[in-house]
């Protein structure tokens, strides 16, 4: 379960801040805590210091090892994110080698950066060099790899030159995990999952966006390598505010974190984040390991799937609101893959987030229903009346 800090300080790092949003973080149930972009060079912005990974004595003048201390001191492990594919014009790397830069002299940059030529064996090199430097110095277990703009030209020499990196890479340090990321989902395939234990989607984590994202990728994406965070109330991509169990419930139903400024919760929302975060450790072991079934929803407001331990004896539907229903009550949601013959005790997790409304109350709102496979399958399960931003979560047991 992560913690990433990158929505609550951005580039502006000290060692007083991230250890206060560290120990908020590890109350709240966090087991790894992910310094984000920001700590090398003179990294102040993005217009500088990609591919000058030294650290910041500006910023951390005894090095990263007092956080790690500190995280380690509440039980988590240690983060880093990396861009190591990337230059900045202004860096020493550039200044030193720009030959090393991958695509014509004339290219327009992206995000303020240019790409280096991992076709070539010396800047292959080079970054190994840098990153083991950092893997061997500092106790890190987790890399958040990054890649934040396009290629300028379309070269396999590329390809599988960051391929042979990230091989070293592991080789040397087989127990670091690593997270592809690339404006969140730019480079998810089957090269990449053969060498990476993470994925990121996208860098809009506002939920309702990622509802639609998350619901889709699970075509080709088993949940356990699929990352996904709780952001700020307001999103910082779309300027939507959306309520906490909104927020933390759609993230829960993949690898779970929080990336938002902890000190800005209210203690309500820290309560339901705190309580939605139990629920994911109690589940995750069967939950991350399950097959997850899109629902096709009679209601086009309304995205579902269903996930299915690899037994059979247990599921979890969840029903996110994305938008305003034109319909006047929910239509039932017909559930997939059970046993026609058995039995079920369906629970509604989170009754708790039905609005005050009056009207179309639904059975599941009183307590477990029993039903059998074949009427879950064919006349489907009727949820509550929600607002939009809801998301409805019921398990089912077979009995």
């Amino acid at each position: 379960m992560h913690y990433n800090c990158w929505e609550a300080v951005y580039f502006k790092h000290d060692l007083a801040t991230l250890s206060d949003i560290a120990t908020r973080a590890a109350a709240l149930g966090a087991e790894r805590f992910v310094l984000d972009d920001g700590w090398f060079g003179r990294r102040d912005d993005d217009t500088s210091s990609l591919g000058d990974w030294q650290v910041d004595a500006r910023k951390w003048p005894e090095g990263l090892q007092p956080l790690i201390d500190h995280v380690e001191s509440l039980g988590m492990r240690f983060g880093l994110w990396v861009e190591p594919e990337m230059v900045n014009p202004d860096s020493d790397l550039a200044r030193a080698h720009p030959d090393w830069i991958f695509g014509p002299p004339d290219q327009t940059t992206g995000r303020n950066q240019l790409v280096l030529d991992l076709g070539r064996a010396e800047v292959r090199d080079y970054l190994f060099a840098q990153l083991d430097d950092l893997l061997s110095a500092y106790r890190i277990d987790y890399l958040k790899w990054d890649h934040n703009r396009l290629l300028p030209v379309v070269d396999a020499a590329q390809t599988e030159g960051t391929y042979a990196l990230l091989d070293r890479l592991r080789a040397a340090h087989p127990a670091v995990e690593i997270e592809s990321c690339a404006s969140g989902g730019g480079r998810i395939d089957a090269g990449i999952l053969a060498r990476t234990q993470r994925v990121w989607l996208s860098d809009c984590i506002d939920p309702q966006e990622r509802l639609r994202i998350q619901v889709d990728a699970a075509l080709f994406l088993p949940g356990a390598v699929t990352g996904s965070h709780v952001g700020a109330a307001k999103s910082q991509t779309t300027g939507r505010t959306q309520p906490i169990a909104f927020r933390a419930r759609v993230a829960a139903l993949r690898h779970f974190g929080f990336e938002m400024d902890l000190r800005a919760l209210t203690p309500e929302e820290a309560l339901v984040l705190a309580e939605v975060t139990r629920w994911w450790k109690a589940n995750r072991d069967w939950l991350m390991r399950a097959d997850i079934l899109r629902l096709d929803s009679a209601d086009p407001a309304v995205l579902a799937e269903l996930h299915l331990a690899e037994d059979g004896g247990r599921f979890l539907v969840a029903a996110g609101v994305a938008e305003m229903s034109r319909q006047i009550l929910p239509r039932p949601l017909a559930l997939t893959g059970l046993d026609p013959g058995a039995r079920y005790e369906v629970r509604l997790l989170n009754p708790e987030d039905a609005p005050p409304r009056s009207r179309g109350k639904a059975a599941l709102q009183h307590g477990p229903l029993v039903l059998t496979g074949r009427a879950l399958m064919a006349g489907g399960l009727r949820l509550p009346v929600a607002w939009p931003s809801t998301l409805w979560m019921v398990e089912g047991r077979r009995l």
